[in-house]
Protein backbone atom coordinates (compact mmCIF):
# COMPACT_ATOMS: atom_id res chain seq x y z
CA UNK A 1 0.00 0.00 0.00
CA UNK A 2 1.15 2.95 -0.85
CA UNK A 3 -0.06 6.66 0.76
CA UNK A 4 0.87 10.17 -0.66
CA UNK A 5 -0.73 13.27 1.09
CA UNK A 6 -1.49 15.68 -1.43
CA UNK A 7 -4.27 19.39 -0.97
CA UNK A 8 -3.09 20.50 2.60
CA UNK A 9 -4.46 23.82 1.79
CA UNK A 10 -7.56 23.55 -1.14
CA UNK A 11 -8.69 21.20 -3.17
CA UNK A 12 -11.80 20.85 -5.35
CA UNK A 13 -13.80 17.39 -4.09
CA UNK A 14 -15.68 15.62 -6.12
CA UNK A 15 -19.74 14.24 -4.95
CA UNK A 16 -18.27 11.04 -4.52
CA UNK A 17 -15.24 11.68 -2.42
CA UNK A 18 -14.52 11.05 1.19
CA UNK A 19 -13.46 14.26 2.77
CA UNK A 20 -12.93 15.12 6.48
CA UNK A 21 -11.42 18.56 7.76
CA UNK A 22 -7.84 18.29 8.91
CA UNK A 23 -9.18 18.15 12.80
CA UNK A 24 -10.46 14.46 11.59
CA UNK A 25 -7.63 13.11 10.13
CA UNK A 26 -4.80 10.72 11.36
CA UNK A 27 -7.13 11.02 15.17
CA UNK A 28 -7.75 7.37 15.71
CA UNK A 29 -6.05 6.04 19.19
CA UNK A 30 -5.82 2.47 20.48
CA UNK A 31 -8.76 3.21 22.61
CA UNK A 32 -10.78 3.57 19.59
CA UNK A 33 -9.50 -0.32 18.61
CA UNK A 34 -12.30 -2.69 19.72
CA UNK A 35 -10.82 -5.97 18.86
CA UNK A 36 -7.39 -7.84 19.73
CA UNK A 37 -7.28 -7.91 16.53
CA UNK A 38 -6.48 -4.62 15.86
CA UNK A 39 -4.42 -3.52 18.33
CA UNK A 40 -1.02 -2.35 17.16
CA UNK A 41 1.30 -4.10 19.21
CA UNK A 42 3.95 -1.60 18.08
CA UNK A 43 1.99 1.50 19.38
CA UNK A 44 -0.89 0.30 21.78
CA UNK A 45 -1.39 -2.34 24.79
CA UNK A 46 -3.96 -5.17 25.09
CA UNK A 47 -5.20 -5.88 28.53
CA UNK A 48 -6.71 -9.35 28.04
CA UNK A 49 -8.77 -8.68 31.49
CA UNK A 50 -10.63 -5.64 30.63
CA UNK A 51 -10.10 -6.27 26.84
CA UNK A 52 -8.92 -2.78 26.20
CA UNK A 53 -6.53 -1.71 24.13
CA UNK A 54 -4.58 1.41 25.44
CA UNK A 55 -1.65 3.95 24.02
CA UNK A 56 2.00 2.71 24.75
CA UNK A 57 4.15 6.07 26.19
CA UNK A 58 5.70 8.90 24.29
CA UNK A 59 8.96 7.31 25.87
CA UNK A 60 8.52 3.37 24.13
CA UNK A 61 8.79 4.67 20.88
CA UNK A 62 11.69 5.67 18.24
CA UNK A 63 12.08 9.01 16.33
CA UNK A 64 10.56 7.20 13.42
CA UNK A 65 7.33 6.13 15.43
CA UNK A 66 7.16 9.73 17.39
CA UNK A 67 6.53 11.03 14.17
CA UNK A 68 3.86 8.66 13.23
CA UNK A 69 1.74 8.30 16.02
CA UNK A 70 -1.55 10.06 15.51
CA UNK A 71 -2.03 13.30 17.60
CA UNK A 72 -4.05 11.89 20.35
CA UNK A 73 -0.71 9.90 21.35
CA UNK A 74 0.22 13.41 22.41
CA UNK A 75 4.17 12.83 21.44
CA UNK A 76 6.75 15.06 19.98
CA UNK A 77 10.15 14.67 19.56
CA UNK A 78 12.72 16.79 21.21
CA UNK A 79 15.48 17.44 18.83
CA UNK A 80 18.10 18.56 22.04
CA UNK A 81 17.39 15.07 23.99
CA UNK A 82 16.92 13.41 21.03
CA UNK A 83 13.60 11.28 22.73
CA UNK A 84 10.03 11.45 22.56
CA UNK A 85 8.26 13.50 25.04
CA UNK A 86 5.21 14.35 26.08
CA UNK A 87 3.90 17.50 24.05
CA UNK A 88 3.28 20.31 26.34
CA UNK A 89 1.69 23.29 24.45
CA UNK A 90 2.68 25.15 20.91
CA UNK A 91 4.64 28.28 22.59
CA UNK A 92 7.05 26.36 24.38
CA UNK A 93 8.47 25.59 21.55
CA UNK A 94 11.32 28.10 19.70
CA UNK A 95 13.25 26.67 16.36
CA UNK A 96 15.95 28.60 14.51
CA UNK A 97 14.46 30.45 11.99
CA UNK A 98 15.41 28.71 9.29
CA UNK A 99 13.75 25.32 10.78
CA UNK A 100 10.45 27.14 11.24
CA UNK A 101 8.94 24.30 9.62
CA UNK A 102 9.48 22.02 12.61
CA UNK A 103 6.43 24.04 14.61
CA UNK A 104 3.95 22.08 11.93
CA UNK A 105 5.60 18.82 13.11
CA UNK A 106 3.92 19.67 16.78
CA UNK A 107 0.39 18.93 17.54
CA UNK A 108 -1.92 21.76 15.65
CA UNK A 109 1.10 24.10 16.06
CA UNK A 110 2.58 26.87 13.39
CA UNK A 111 5.07 29.35 13.29
CA UNK A 112 4.50 32.69 14.62
CA UNK A 113 5.99 34.95 12.60
CA UNK A 114 6.14 38.06 15.25
CA UNK A 115 8.16 36.06 17.15
CA UNK A 116 10.74 35.81 14.44
CA UNK A 117 14.17 37.15 16.78
CA UNK A 118 16.83 38.35 14.03
CA UNK A 119 19.56 39.28 16.24
CA UNK A 120 19.29 35.19 17.96
CA UNK A 121 17.69 33.61 14.76
CA UNK A 122 14.89 32.02 16.15
CA UNK A 123 11.08 31.50 15.66
CA UNK A 124 9.16 30.85 18.29
CA UNK A 125 5.57 28.21 17.58
CA UNK A 126 2.45 29.18 18.40
CA UNK A 127 -1.35 27.65 18.25
CA UNK A 128 -2.80 26.58 14.97
CA UNK A 129 -5.34 29.68 14.11
CA UNK A 130 -7.16 27.67 11.89
CA UNK A 131 -7.47 23.82 10.39
CA UNK A 132 -5.21 24.04 7.45
CA UNK A 133 -1.93 22.61 7.93
CA UNK A 134 -0.45 25.08 6.00
CA UNK A 135 -2.27 28.03 9.11
CA UNK A 136 -0.15 31.15 9.26
CA UNK A 137 -0.87 34.33 11.09
CA UNK A 138 -0.18 37.12 8.33
CA UNK A 139 1.54 36.61 4.97
CA UNK A 140 3.29 40.02 5.31
CA UNK A 141 6.51 38.77 7.50
CA UNK A 142 6.70 35.71 5.95
CA UNK A 143 10.13 35.15 3.54
CA UNK A 144 9.69 34.91 -0.09
CA UNK A 145 11.24 31.97 -0.29
CA UNK A 146 8.94 30.26 1.83
CA UNK A 147 5.78 32.19 0.37
CA UNK A 148 4.37 28.76 -0.27
CA UNK A 149 0.43 28.51 -0.24
CA UNK A 150 -0.11 29.67 3.64
CA UNK A 151 -3.49 29.88 4.60
CA UNK A 152 -4.40 33.08 6.73
CA UNK A 153 -7.15 33.28 9.33
CA UNK A 154 -9.21 34.81 6.76
CA UNK A 155 -9.13 32.10 4.15
CA UNK A 156 -6.41 33.99 2.07
CA UNK A 157 -2.90 32.17 0.59
CA UNK A 158 0.00 33.52 0.60
CA UNK A 159 1.20 33.86 -2.52
CA UNK A 160 4.50 35.24 -4.30
CA UNK A 161 4.54 39.19 -5.56
CA UNK A 162 7.30 37.51 -8.56
CA UNK A 163 8.11 41.66 -8.91
CA UNK A 164 8.15 43.28 -5.65
CA UNK A 165 9.55 40.06 -4.33
CA UNK A 166 7.21 39.98 -1.37
CA UNK A 167 4.69 37.43 0.11
CA UNK A 168 1.08 38.82 -0.21
CA UNK A 169 -2.24 37.61 1.11
CA UNK A 170 -4.38 37.08 -1.84
CA UNK A 171 -7.73 35.28 -2.19
CA UNK A 172 -7.94 32.17 -3.64
CA UNK A 173 -11.24 30.35 -4.59
CA UNK A 174 -10.17 28.00 -7.77
CA UNK A 175 -6.55 26.72 -8.75
CA UNK A 176 -7.06 28.93 -12.49
CA UNK A 177 -6.91 31.79 -10.03
CA UNK A 178 -3.01 30.75 -9.64
CA UNK A 179 -2.17 32.95 -13.19
CA UNK A 180 1.37 31.12 -13.87
CA UNK A 181 2.90 27.72 -13.63
CA UNK A 182 5.58 29.05 -10.74
CA UNK A 183 2.24 30.08 -8.64
CA UNK A 184 0.33 27.03 -9.62
CA UNK A 185 -0.16 25.46 -5.95
CA UNK A 186 1.15 21.68 -7.13
CA UNK A 187 -0.43 21.29 -3.30
CA UNK A 188 -3.67 21.27 -4.73
CA UNK A 189 -3.66 21.63 -8.23
CA UNK A 190 -1.27 20.93 -11.48
CA UNK A 191 -0.34 22.52 -14.43
CA UNK A 192 -1.91 22.31 -17.81
CA UNK A 193 -2.31 25.56 -20.09
CA UNK A 194 -3.46 26.51 -16.89
CA UNK A 195 -3.50 25.70 -13.40
CA UNK A 196 -6.48 23.35 -13.10
CA UNK A 197 -7.41 21.48 -9.80
CA UNK A 198 -6.22 17.57 -8.88
CA UNK A 199 -8.73 15.24 -8.51
CA UNK A 200 -8.90 11.44 -8.33
CA UNK A 201 -9.68 11.05 -11.67
CA UNK A 202 -6.59 12.56 -13.80
CA UNK A 203 -3.98 11.19 -11.09
CA UNK A 204 -1.66 8.66 -12.85
CA UNK A 205 -0.68 5.53 -10.54
CA UNK A 206 3.03 7.39 -9.65
CA UNK A 207 0.77 10.22 -7.54
CA UNK A 208 -1.94 10.12 -5.39
CA UNK A 209 -4.28 12.29 -3.15
CA UNK A 210 -8.62 9.52 -0.05
CA UNK A 211 -8.72 7.64 -3.21
CA UNK A 212 -7.41 4.17 -4.73
CA UNK A 213 -6.16 2.72 -8.01
CA UNK A 214 -8.31 0.45 -9.42
CA UNK A 215 -7.47 -2.38 -12.87
CA UNK A 216 -6.03 1.15 -14.41
CA UNK A 217 -7.51 4.28 -13.55
CA UNK A 218 -7.57 6.16 -10.07
CA UNK A 219 -11.39 6.45 -8.22
CA UNK A 220 -12.71 8.01 -5.25
CA UNK A 221 -12.74 5.91 -1.82
CA UNK A 222 -15.78 4.61 -0.54
CA UNK A 223 -14.95 4.24 2.90
CA UNK A 224 -18.22 1.75 3.84
CA UNK A 225 -16.35 -0.85 1.39
CA UNK A 226 -13.59 -1.37 3.30
CA UNK A 227 -13.08 -4.48 5.71
CA UNK A 228 -11.67 -4.83 9.24
CA UNK A 229 -8.20 -5.35 7.68
CA UNK A 230 -8.03 -2.30 5.34
CA UNK A 231 -10.28 0.10 7.99
CA UNK A 232 -7.24 1.53 10.18
CA UNK A 233 -4.33 1.72 7.35
CA UNK A 234 -6.21 2.37 4.27
CA UNK A 235 -7.44 5.84 5.83
CA UNK A 236 -4.70 7.03 7.42
CA UNK A 237 -5.86 5.86 11.24
CA UNK A 238 -8.83 7.90 10.50
CA UNK A 239 -11.38 5.63 10.52
CA UNK A 240 -11.46 2.43 12.92
CA UNK A 241 -13.59 -1.16 12.86
CA UNK A 242 -16.38 -1.31 14.77
CA UNK A 243 -17.45 -4.81 16.06
CA UNK A 244 -21.09 -4.04 16.74
CA UNK A 245 -22.06 -2.13 13.98
CA UNK A 246 -19.13 -4.02 11.60
CA UNK A 247 -18.32 -0.60 9.56
CA UNK A 248 -15.20 1.01 9.50
CA UNK A 249 -16.36 4.31 10.90
CA UNK A 250 -14.61 7.98 11.87
CA UNK A 251 -12.78 8.17 14.73
CA UNK A 252 -13.32 11.87 15.31
CA UNK A 253 -15.94 13.66 13.97
CA UNK A 254 -16.01 16.55 10.75
CA UNK A 255 -16.16 14.51 7.43
CA UNK A 256 -17.81 16.41 4.58
CA UNK A 257 -19.10 16.75 1.29
CA UNK A 258 -18.99 18.89 -1.04
CA UNK A 259 -18.93 20.07 -5.01
CA UNK A 260 -16.61 23.20 -4.55
CA UNK A 261 -13.60 24.09 -3.57
CA UNK A 262 -13.26 24.43 0.07
CA UNK A 263 -9.66 25.85 2.55
CA UNK A 264 -8.70 23.79 5.42
CA UNK A 265 -9.49 20.42 3.93
CA UNK A 266 -7.15 17.83 3.47
CA UNK A 267 -8.49 15.01 0.59
CA UNK A 268 -6.19 12.08 1.20
CA UNK A 269 -5.26 10.15 -1.79
CA UNK A 270 -4.51 6.13 -1.40
CA UNK A 271 -3.34 3.73 -3.59
CA UNK A 272 -4.97 0.17 -2.54
CA UNK A 273 -2.85 -2.65 -4.01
Amino acid sequence: MKIYLIGFTLLIIANSATTLSLSSVYQCQCENLLQQSDCLSDYCTWDPNESTCSNKPCSGFSQEDCFGVPDPFNCTWNYTTSKCEEFTQCSDYTFKTAEGEKCYDLIKCQVDVDTIDNTAGTVKCMDRTQDSAMSIGSCDKVPYDECNWLVTPDGKQCVKNTTAKTCEAKTITQCSDYATIDLCNTQSCYWGDTCKPLTCSILPEESFTFCKWETDKCIDLDTTTLTQTQCLPFTLYSYAWNPDSKKCEICQEGSSSSEFLIYGTLLLAIMLN
